[in-house]
């Protein structure tokens, strides 16, 4: 038994077009699976797009109205009945062999725990020059993943993980770890890595982490998402998630824990200010999108969401 969960919240139209490429895909016919869609607070017509596909698949909506996208997860896995809960978005087409692939690896992996596969970013429209240029160094701002054409155990390095859009977990492991209500995009905060943290969680605890290439989605991009605002954006989500971790015990994955001790200015470390002040200026003198300004706009986007993080919640 195999249970597909998919959080949604007033996507409708989007959710359609997911919800006709998992009705084309092949499943085997030896197999039994659910699909949870968990609608998260939706005040569109997102019940009558899952109700029409009641016919075409196994669905089954589940309402989790305190809004949040870990509180939808864990909504999703209180009412998994699979040995294996399988993950994607509601924002991708999922390839016709996604769900055969992934049967197949749990079968001939059945020691491990923890499974992902491509993601394939689609573009609404051809992004502009400096993205094209520097696509490998963006690759995280639109959920990029492909870690080679061949079925592998991944070593337990970092960078070595499973992305939120295409991911799979067993689920004895997956209903030991908890989704944390602080992390993901919610209405008070627009945090990553709540996914991250349970998939490492799991994989420090001794669980094996397998990479299916033939388990593929693709992941669609907006316009809105090819522009520098929007890197900035995504990058101080990251800066927010890296200083809340620091704060609150987490795993390195968000990069390295700040450190206790040390000066602090409005509740932000002294050096990440000074680091965020001589960025900017850097940024300022010079403008145009090279490699190494993409990469200062990141640095100095991350630094001002830790410093906005630390400055909100100081004590």
């Amino acid at each position: 038994m195999l249970s597909v969960i998919m959080c949604t919240r007033n996507r409708a139209e989007q959710l359609r077009r997911v919800l006709d490429s998992a009705a084309a895909m092949r499943v085997p016919q030896d197999l039994s699976w659910e699909f949870l869609l968990v609608d998260n607070g939706s005040t569109d017509h997102t019940a009558e797009v899952v109700a029409s596909f009641a016919d075409r698949l196994p669905i089954r909506r589940i309402e989790q109205p305190v809004p949040g996208l870990s509180n939808a997860r864990n909504a999703g896995v209180a009412e998994a009945a699979g040995d294996y809960i399988l993950w994607t978005d509601d924002d991708v087409v999922i390839d016709p062999g996604w769900l055969e692939a992934y049967a197949d690896a749990f079968t001939a992996y059945p020691q491990a725990a923890v499974f992902g596969g491509v993601i394939e970013p689609v573009y609404e429209e051809e992004p502009p020059e400096w993205f094209r240029r520097n696509e490998d160094l963006l690759a995280t701002v639109v959920a990029k993943r492909d870690m080679g054409p061949e079925r592998r155990i991944m070593p337990d390095t970092p960078g070595m993980i499973p992305y939120g859009a295409n991911y799979a977990l067993r689920a004895a492991e997956q209903k030991q770890h908890a989704y944390n209500p602080d992390l993901g995009v919610s209405p008070t905060h627009k945090r990553l890595g709540e996914e991250t943290l349970v998939i490492d969680a799991i994989i420090k605890a001794g669980g094996i982490a397998v990479w299916v290439p033939e388990a593929r989605v693709r992941h669609l991009i907006p316009a809105r998402r090819l522009t520098m605002d929007y890197v900035r954006s995504y990058s101080e989500s990251a800066g927010e998630t890296w200083a809340y971790l620091s704060e609150n015990g987490g795993s390195a994955i968000m990069g390295a824990p700040v450190p206790r001790g040390g000066r602090r200015l409005l509740g932000a470390p002294v050096w990440t200010i000074r680091k965020m002040i001589d960025g900017q200026i850097r940024l300022w003198l010079n403008r145009e999108p090279t490699r190494e300004h993409i990469q200062r706009t990141r640095e100095v986007a991350r630094l001002r969401g830790a410093i906005r993080y630390w400055v909100t919640h100081r004590n």
